[in-house]
């Protein structure tokens, strides 16, 4: 297969309902100019009437040309989607095996029919503890083509890979090097959220050594305007060693906002709301899927796509850049806002609880609940951690607040993520 996206192959093959037109999200103050020659995403005009993705980048030594905004399917159950996605010009997918339970995997198989498999770049993943076979891994990849009903895989991955020495995993290498040369598999892959426990390697050390180690053609990573230090290092280890650098995670996250419900504000919290006008949780989404966009070094940022006016929104957002004003107002956005978002990967705290309550995972799961909308999933993975929940920090003398390095409340928001977590 080519490297071309194609971008072009199989335009109008979609018959459907006419999407929302609403070609953007209107943002606050200044967040995000659209692309030059278009209207502003911020002042309320709407972007682009019927948008496509306008900015494509090639995916390292993939030699793929991929739009600058990918579909993240994690809640993904509809092939329609999919289809709708690729007619707006988005030619990644990323995926998982347990995504819905394969879900995701059986829903982008059902669309490639009307689309062509080599108009798409398909990155599937699995989760691994280390001690797999060639042939456990081998077994797991070829459900997963099951799923997808494709003959090949574009990119496969191993998903949080949590330590340096993790990526040596023979077993994956050697069913790598067999599908591979079966035609299988085209490229192989990382992602990593970040340690969920002390002990675990951090982002950058895990993501620069797997960008250094010359297996690995792609990878996943957490990176947004309020995580951005480890991020940037990872970043610049792609493209020294020409990985693709595929973005996740890139609104950060914050639960409920309540600096943004008039009744529970402060009035700095007021102020600053009255100012800037920020007032719902899309406004910050969509500007930080735009400040993600605007790095050269980024190539795709995977955005959960879960209906059709979503799939208008974000793709409207598609080749915009911010200016300076829209990047001053995210960082006294990042400011006022600190306390309440606990940076992916982070494990500042984890020696101050003595009940090693996984703090960071919790607030992943929160966010896949919040953000997201994959309730269930998250509802279900919370559930797997047993006692070693949030609830332990609901009568707990909290040792751990005063830790965190950027202010982050963590007995407030366990709180918070037990309840969302739990229906409580």
């Amino acid at each position: 297969m080519s490297g071309d996206s194609r971008r072009d192959a199989g335009r109008g093959k979609l018959s459907r309902r006419s999407f929302v037109k609403t070609g953007g999200a209107t943002l606050a103050g200044g967040l995000a100019a659209a692309a030059a020659g278009s209207p502003s995403a911020l002042s309320g005009e709407v972007a682009r009437q019927d948008p496509k993705i306008q900015s494509y980048k090639t995916l390292g030594r993939t030699g793929w040309r991929t739009s600058d905004i990918g579909f993240g399917t994690g809640p993904l159950k509809d092939p329609t989607l999919v289809r709708a996605a690729f007619d707006k010009g988005i030619n990644y997918f990323d995926t998982a095996e347990s995504y819905g339970n394969g879900a995701a995997e059986r829903a982008i198989g059902g669309a490639i029919p009307h689309i062509g498999r080599e108009n798409l770049f398909i990155a599937t993943k699995a989760v691994f503890r280390g001690g797999e076979s060639e042939s456990e891994v081998l077994d797991r990849v070829r459900r997963s083509l099951e799923r997808l009903d494709t003959d090949y895989i574009d990119a496969y991955s191993m998903h949080h890979t949590p330590t340096v020495e993790f990526l040596d995993h023979p077993g994956y290498h050697a069913a790598m090097d067999r599908l591979k040369a079966e035609g299988r598999v085209r490229f192989t892959g990382v992602s990593y959220h970040g340690p969920s426990r002390a002990g675990q390697g951090n982002t950058a050390e895990v993501l620069t050594a797997a960008a250094e180690d010359g297996r690995f053609d792609m990878m996943l990573l957490v990176y947004n305007f309020m995580n951005r230090g480890q991020g940037d290092q990872v970043l610049a280890a792609c493209k020294a060693n020409n990985v693709g650098a595929t973005i996740m995670k890139s609104a950060p996250g914050v639960l409920h906002y309540d600096k943004f419900d008039p009744e529970n504000m402060s009035e700095g919290e007021r102020a600053f709301a009255d100012r800037y006008g920020l007032r719902t949780a899309d406004q910050l989404r969509f500007g930080s899927i735009q400040w993600v966009l605007q790095n050269p070094d980024a190539h795709t940022v995977c955005v959960s796509l879960n209906d059709f006016e979503n799939i208008d929104r974000v793709v409207a957002l598609s080749g915009t850049q911010l200016s300076r004003a829209d990047e001053q107002y995210l960082d006294r956005l990042a400011n006022s806002v600190t306390s309440q978002y606990c940076r992916r990967g982070c494990v500042e705290c984890a020696g101050a609880c003595p009940l090693e309550v996984p703090v960071s995972r919790i607030m992943r799961y929160a966010y896949y609940f919040e953000v997201q909308g994959r309730e269930k999933h998250a509802m279900s993975r919370y559930a797997h951690l047993g006692g070693a929940n949030a609830s332990a920090c609901l009568e707990c003398t909290a040792p751990c607040d005063g830790v965190c390095p950027h202010g982050f409340q963590v007995r407030t928001q366990m709180s918070r993520a037990h309840s969302v977590l739990t229906l409580a």
